[in-house]
């Protein structure tokens, strides 16, 4: 009697037990994603670059004086023999006067020392006077000539020194830097103006050791600039480091084939080089979390050529398991070059917990609007 009341007892707990049991479901993990969209170049490598000018000049006066006029400031587009800015001419006006006044003094003194050549050179003919005064005549008509060269170089340098009061633009281009104002002295010398030739674009980039190699004088290049939208130009490949600079990467310079006018120097610029046999073949570009990195237990090795991805099914939103070819890495982007298509839907965070078929959702930030900050007054 005892022993049906005990096993009575225990038939009522277990029910109890199995009244109280909640079915609790696994939540859904929720997953981030790239959507690829494109392809690139398989053997294309884009490096980040400034845009510079291949002729910068900066301008100077060849004279020192004050500074009467500037006549271009920055920005300016400037033709060839623009004047840019003009010099105080007084003292050297009067410098060209005096050389003009000289000159004129050294050729009448020459006339006369000609003359006087010409008489002693008669008489000694004649024999009338010892052969030293016509030597005495010749060698004063020699020096009267010498004071007439001097007197013109006087006058040549006056009046080149009285031009260059002047500074004219050297060639077509734009102003790119002003360094004078009216009314201030200037030496010699002095930088006042920096100009940009019209045209002539170039863009320098910090190429790696590991693809120097692969370049080469003339070989076609495509620059796209990040601000300006749909903007991208030929160029080619004018000039190659001969050693290394910074972070053993080598300086490289391709030139602009165009100059369009929104291009300006020191924008960013994006080269893209290509290299090697496969030119011409497209490869998806995936980071690097998007690969399973999880060793099977059954094989215990890992393939390199081909790894593991999950992409993302809308159809049943769970979490497909794919093997992909990878050929390269870029920064933190792989290569692959099999497995995917445009728009596939790549899991790329919380791979290492996801499996075969698992049913996940999108992530989606929980803010919908902007944060906003009100300062207390």
């Amino acid at each position: 009697m005892k022993r049906i009341a005990l096993m009575a007892t225990c038939v009522l707990l277990v029910a109890g037990c199995e009244q109280q049991v909640e079915v609790i479901e696994a939540p859904i993990r929720a997953v981030k994603t790239i959507t690829v969209t494109e392809n690139t170049l398989a053997n294309s490598r884009t490096i980040s670059g400034i845009v510079k000018n291949s002729n910068q000049s900066g301008l100077s006066f060849r004279v020192g004086a004050r500074v009467s006029s500037v006549e271009a400031t920055v920005g300016d587009a400037v033709s060839r023999g623009q004047i840019l800015a003009a010099l105080e001419q007084r003292d050297y006006q009067l410098a060209v006067d005096s050389a003009a006044a000289q000159l004129a003094s050294a050729r009448a003194d020459l006339v006369e020392k000609s003359d006087a050549l010409r008489r002693q050179t008669n008489l000694r003919a004649r024999d009338f006077v010892p052969q030293a005064a016509v030597d005495q005549a010749r060698a004063a008509f020699a020096a009267a000539e010498s004071n007439v060269a001097v007197a013109e170089t006087s006058l040549s340098t006056a009046q080149n020194n009285l031009e260059d009061t002047r500074l004219v633009a050297p060639f077509d281009g734009l102003i790119a830097e002003r360094n004078v104002e009216p009314f201030t002295e200037v030496a010699a010398g002095t930088v006042v103006f920096e100009i940009l030739r019209s045209g002539g674009l170039e863009v320098d980039v910090l190429l790696p050791e590991t693809l120097v190699r692969d370049v080469n004088y003339g070989d076609a290049v495509a620059v796209r600039f990040p601000t300006l939208e749909a903007t991208t130009i030929p160029a080619t490949v004018s000039k190659i480091g001969a050693r290394a600079d910074a972070g053993n990467a080598f300086d490289v310079t391709v030139t602009l084939s165009e100059t369009p006018e929104e291009i300006r120097v020191g924008m960013t610029a994006q080269v893209a080089f290509n290299f090697g046999e496969t030119e011409g073949a497209s490869v998806f570009l995936i980071p690097v979390s998007a690969i399973d990195v999880r060793i099977s237990a059954a094989t215990q090795e890992v393939v390199e050529s081909e790894v593991p991805v999950f992409v993302f099914d809308p159809a049943s939103s769970s979490a497909v398991r794919r093997m992909v070819s990878i050929r390269d890495i870029r920064g933190n982007e792989f290569e692959v070059t099999n497995g995917l298509s445009a728009g596939d839907i790549v899991i790329t965070a919380g791979v290492p917990y996801l499996g075969d078929g698992q049913q996940v959702k999108l992530w989606q930030p929980d803010y919908t609007v902007p944060a906003s900050i009100q300062l207390a007054e």
